[in-house]
């Protein structure tokens, strides 16, 4: 059976598109039996069409490990999209050489909108379903792993692909979902699905993969730059949110930390 590497220290959120591979991170994280498993699933508002799929895998997940540890919920990420990339998508595609903001943007607003829950809720842990055979997308280049591994470091949050980390490939994802009678998607081509997830209209550029299984390229460098030129938006954002709502980001911040650390320092003693 496969399994998650990392040492939990409670709950853990996972970015949950309905897809095989963000599935199979919310079933491995239901098996560690450390916390409940709170599944976020995006809607940026510039067409991403039928992401109310992910409902379908999220019933089974129920069925297996139930209510109580299967929790799901819709963000809207488009006020913080918009402020990244979405208004100045052709001008950054001129500044950084290549059309990436959009998808990158997209993941930057998700994992942000994701910390300011983990941070009212005490939540140590973030997952994402980057995925073995998938280190072209912007989103799961080393160039921005590293950076959402930086920036949700920053308020204690620890954030990991767990589907790279134990270089999980999709055959062990199927089988793991298919043993379980958990709805993986209708197989399309080599790895993608559908029935289970979400199209976004604006990443076009992937056409090609989808149908030809002909992959992008991004210059990491590049990507990394978009990444640390537009970092401070996510952080004002978190800021704001909470000053708005009245609430202490630096308490909330200090309390993620002291768990993350008291779990760093179970695991060497």
């Amino acid at each position: 059976m496969i399994a998650i590497k990392q040492q939990f220290l409670g709950d853990c959120s996972v970015g949950y598109s309905g897809g095989m591979d963000s599935t199979s991170v919310a079933y491995m994280a239901a098996m560690q039996k450390k916390g409940r498993v709170h599944l976020h699933t995006l809607n940026h508002g510039y067409g991403y069409l039928f992401n109310r799929w992910a409902r379908r895998a999220v019933k089974d997940l129920k069925k297996v490990w139930g209510d109580d540890v299967i929790l799901h919920r819709f963000i809207n990420t488009n006020d913080l999209f918009r402020q990244i990339s979405a208004n100045s998508f052709l001008k950054d595609k001129k500044e950084y050489g290549q059309g990436f903001g959009c998808c990158i943007g997209c993941t930057m607003a998700l994992i942000t909108k994701i910390l300011i829950y983990n941070l009212e809720h005490g939540i140590p842990h973030i997952l994402f379903g980057s995925s073995v055979g998938g280190e072209y997308a912007v989103m799961s280049m080393d160039a921005t792993v590293s950076r959402l591994q930086k920036l949700c470091a920053k308020y204690g949050v620890l954030y990991a692909p767990p589907l790279l980390d134990g270089h999980i490939e999709k055959a062990s994802e199927r089988e793991l979902l298919d043993n379980a009678g958990v709805f993986r998607g209708y197989r399309f081509l080599d790895k993608h699905s559908f029935g289970n997830q979400g199209y976004c209209l604006l990443s076009v550029q992937h056409l090609p993969d989808v149908l030809f299984n002909i992959h992008p390229t991004y210059n990491p460098e590049q990507v990394g730059r978009f990444f640390d030129d537009k970092v401070d938006i996510c952080e004002r954002y978190i800021e704001n949110y909470f000053k708005t709502h009245d609430m202490d980001l630096a308490n909330a911040v200090s309390t993620m930390h002291s768990i993350t650390c008291a779990g760093e320092e179970s695991k060497t003693s």
